[in-house]
């Protein structure tokens, strides 16, 4: 382990959090670049650089004696525009491939993309094997299959690539997506609604526990029929949004009630001026206010389900396959952060993350 040097890009993200500890904790020398500054719970053994992978001159030093590569890096749609998207994602991995490719040293490269690249618009086999042909449809899923011809590319070239293609990440730390829903609940309830309002028609979700995907890369990263292959990253388990919501509900002491209005609930005004006054009673404002009430649950996908075919046949299994578990236990870790706020009449009794 002493001669492996794995490079970590997108060091300042969600999964590179996750993933980086769990490297040093294996006993991996640990290089880590991102364009923001170092953060403070990365672990002090881990070199950090700050990089940008587009605009520095030379990616020679960055990846100089370099073994292993997590590639991390890139913009979502949460955040960036259709151009940002293209330059953090599709430009940042043509330029890193190249000078892995003329460092040599490489002996693994593992680049993440996301379950996007199939698309929405054109039905494909269900569940979605990693061997279709995905059609991208919005400009996320566009970027993440451009970045992967410059990783297939280089495979190509000689690189022992292998790209993990997972669908929406949740747990401790995240502030997007299934965080943004339990965000609306906890407003919900701080403005004293005992009814949780939910659109009549369920729509399937899909996740993966930020666990499961960090064992999946760590298990991907040396596993010999890794090379030259995608992967779908993802729980194997679609509860509905009115599941999703009957959880998170009876948690924080509301109930659900089915409405026929798609944007049934409180508007953007009122939920981001009751979002002011939780953070004016002290909670911390890192999780991400959607515009759109619910809009992680309301996004239907007609090609929702994913194989998991190729990453059992490498020996793997999720971990996470309880969604209520799961998801519970990102409501504690939150109350416990005081990234949501407990009801009252719970602030006393807020209850330890699960283990």
């Amino acid at each position: 382990m002493p001669d492996r040097l794995a490079l970590v890009t997108g060091a300042t993200g969600f999964v590179a959090s996750h993933l980086v500890p769990a490297l040093a904790t294996q006993g991996w020398e640990v290089r880590a670049c991102g364009r923001r500054p170092r953060p403070a719970s990365m672990p002090a053994r881990a070199d950090y650089r700050s990089v940008d992978l587009v605009d520095d001159p030379d990616l020679g030093e960055l990846v100089e004696g370099v073994t292993h590569v997590f590639h991390l890096a890139g913009a979502s749609s949460s955040r960036s525009s259709e151009a940002e998207m293209h330059r953090d994602n599709v430009r940042a991995t043509e330029r890193l491939f190249g000078a892995l490719l003329a460092a040599g040293t490489v002996e693994r490269a593992l680049a993440m993309s996301s379950t996007s690249v199939y698309g929405e618009e054109v039905q494909l086999p269900s569940p979605v094997p990693e061997d279709v042909e995905p059609r991208p449809s919005r400009g996320y899923g566009k970027a993440k299959w451009e970045a992967e011809q410059a990783v297939w590319s280089a495979g190509a070239a000689g690189l022992p690539v292998t790209v993990v293609r997972p669908v929406s990440v949740h747990g401790p730390g995240a502030v997007k997506l299934l965080a943004s829903v339990i965000l609306d609940v906890a407003i919900e309830r701080f403005i004293g609604l005992d009814r949780l309002a939910v659109h009549r028609v369920p729509v399937e979700q899909r996740l993966v526990h930020i666990d499961d995907l960090v064992r999946a890369c760590l298990h991907l990263i040396d596993h010999p029929d890794a090379v030259g292959r995608p992967f779908n990253v993802v729980s194997g388990v679609y509860p509905t949004s009115h599941e999703v919501a009957e959880i998170l509900a009876a948690r924080l002491g509301m109930t659900v009630a089915l409405d026929d209005d798609p944007d049934c609930g409180p508007d953007y005004d009122q939920r981001k001026q009751t979002r002011s006054a939780m953070l004016d009673r002290g909670m911390a404002g890192h999780i991400l206010l959607s515009g759109e009430r619910f809009r992680f649950l309301r996004k239907g996908n007609r090609n929702n389900r994913l194989s998991l075919d190729a990453l059992e046949s490498t020996g793997f299994r999720i971990g996470h396959a309880d969604p209520r578990q799961a998801i519970l236990a990102d409501v504690e870790w939150y109350l416990q952060q005081r990234w949501i706020l407990a009801p009252a009449g719970q602030r006393d009794a807020v209850r330890p993350p699960a283990e």
